[in-house]
């Protein structure tokens, strides 16, 4: 049986062992899910696999022969692919759909000494058909939202004579509906021969799909086990902690008074007018399907989009939000769904980057940026958060998933915010990061508003006190958050069930 395996592998950086001795082994025709806390060693592993990293100890065998990979190239030769949860590090914005997927083959569609395009959008729209995503193949890959281009990837993979498919976080931005679309994909990947590699925090879609689990943690293996398995073993095995330390318990809150007022927002077509309020001490979960408006709404209160009609009143005051600075000044902070492009200076330390909203309060006259203050305000943010590791001058590209999103979180709450507004907040961080998350946005809450959008749906219920469901950017029902209601979401954000009561059509 064909197989991708590593043996002893170790692999070391500047003062940290990422890899410690680890094996593991995915056979064709198998699913493996490979899971662990963030810096657990999980992406180092698949960097060795597929010819990223090639200074290590240890062995890989590609059927049962040992290989030595030079460049990412030679394991694209042996079949062995990886879809990144950086999707944009893997695709160019200025080429066309079909374009990116054709790019990296070795005989794309020609027609002499030119290529034929006619061809080249015909086997384009076949790869894009198999994977459930349905997107104009002539469109350039910077109209595609973020989970379009998570799709596009996993098609330009799968298209390919792929031996071993490598996924890290491959769902982290789908829908429930699109993640049942990938699973199919998936299992007739399997059902060819092909291994499959899936990494992903959501531990609760392991056991529909997976064979087999290894857990890494510090490093090193922390157990392998069948799918099966318990997932409270899993969690242990990932944490040393049981499953019900990592969810913690809804903290008990009184809402207050209105906080945020939306009377009518809209921008078409992304958002019809919206109507809706949020009282201090309550969080307003926002659910729906990708593509449902979620985030086009929650840009619009953020003022990073500019509405076309409505009115937002916090506390009582109007606000008119041009840009993301009037907002900024109204108390609004928004932690946007792509962190890494819309949230954080990647090259720039945690210092800079905390203090970069609120430049005028660690500043003198205005415009001389004052390092005490700027350390005393980038401390305060690093220890309410949990922040690892706490140094102020840590370039934020080096920290894990998790403790950026902490950065971005700690930046908003050094201005004491009104309304904090989370979109996808859990995204690509593990459920250690997850638990210290929950705790923040229930302690922010108790003296802000708070809207939590995710297209995770027991996320939502988990965290939410009430729940707006979205459909085609309107607004089609506010239910109360409660295990009971999460067939009545489904069925209002999916379309089976009309609009509640008092909501447009």
């Amino acid at each position: 049986m064909s197989s991708l395996k590593a043996t002893g592998v170790g692999k070391s950086f500047p003062g940290v062992v990422a890899l410690d001795a680890v094996s593991f082994e995915v056979r064709g025709g198998t699913i493996h899910a490979l899971v662990g806390a963030n810096g657990a060693g999980k992406s180092t592993l698949i960097k060795l696999l597929s010819g990223v990293y090639t200074d290590f100890t240890g062995r890989i065998e590609v059927d049962d022969r040992p290989v030595r990979f030079s460049s990412p190239a030679d394991a694209l030769r042996l079949g062995i692919e990886v879809v990144h949860q950086e999707v944009d590090s893997a695709l160019i914005p200025t080429l066309s759909v079909a374009e990116n997927l054709a790019i990296e083959t070795l005989a794309e569609p020609t027609s002499g000494v030119w290529l034929n395009r006619r061809q080249l959008r015909a086997d384009a729209d076949a790869a894009l058909e198999r994977v459930g995503l349905e997107v104009d193949v002539r469109w350039n890959v910077d109209r595609l939202s973020l989970h379009e281009k998570q799709l596009l990837l996993i098609a330009r993979a799968v298209s390919r004579n792929v031996r071993y498919l490598i996924l890290d976080e491959p769902t982290a931005s789908l829908s429930t509906p699109e993640v049942e679309r990938l699973f199919a994909v998936l299992r007739d990947v399997r059902a060819r021969g092909v291994g499959v590699i899936y990494i992903s925090h959501r531990l609760g879609e392991l056991a529909d799909l997976v064979d087999e689990i290894t857990v890494l943690r510090n490093g090193r293996v922390g157990g392998s086990f069948p799918k099966s398995t318990p997932l409270s073993d899993v969690v242990a095995a990932m944490f040393g902690q049981s499953l019900d330390d990592i969810y913690p318990p809804r903290m008990a809150r009184k809402p207050g008074p209105v906080l945020l007022d939306v009377v009518g927002l809209r921008r078409e077509p992304d958002v019809a007018p919206a109507s809706f309020i949020v009282r201090r001490g309550e969080i307003l979960g926002v659910a729906g399907l990708v593509g449902s408006g979620k985030s086009e709404l929650l840009r619009l209160l953020a003022g990073a989009d500019r509405a076309e009609a409505g009115s937002i009143r916090v506390d009582g005051t109007a606000v008119t939000l041009r840009q993301p600075a009037d907002a900024v000044r109204a108390g609004i902070y928004l932690v946007p769904e792509e962190r890494r492009r819309q949230g954080l200076w990647l090259e720039r330390p945690l210092r800079e980057n905390i203090s970069l909203s609120f430049l005028p309060a660690v500043s003198a006259w205005g415009w001389l940026v004052q390092r005490a203050r700027e350390l005393k305000l980038t401390t305060q943010a690093i220890e309410r958060v949990g922040l690892t590791p706490p140094d102020p001058e840590q370039a934020v590209q080096y920290l894990s998933g998790g403790n950026q999103q902490k950065a971005v979180i700690g930046r908003w709450l050094g201005g004491h915010p009104r309304v904090l507004l989370f979109d996808e907040p859990t995204q690509g961080i593990d459920l250690g990061a997850r638990r210290d998350l929950f705790h923040i946005v229930q302690q922010v809450a108790e003296q802000a508003a708070v809207i939590y959008a995710s297209s995770d749906l027991d996320e939502v219920l988990a965290i939410a006190d009430r729940v707006l469901v979205m459909r085609g950017g309107v607004i089609v029902g506010d239910v109360r958050a409660e295990p009971a209601a999460r067939r009545t979401i489904l069925e209002l954000a999916t379309g089976v069930a009309p609009a509640l009561e008092g909501f447009p059509v």
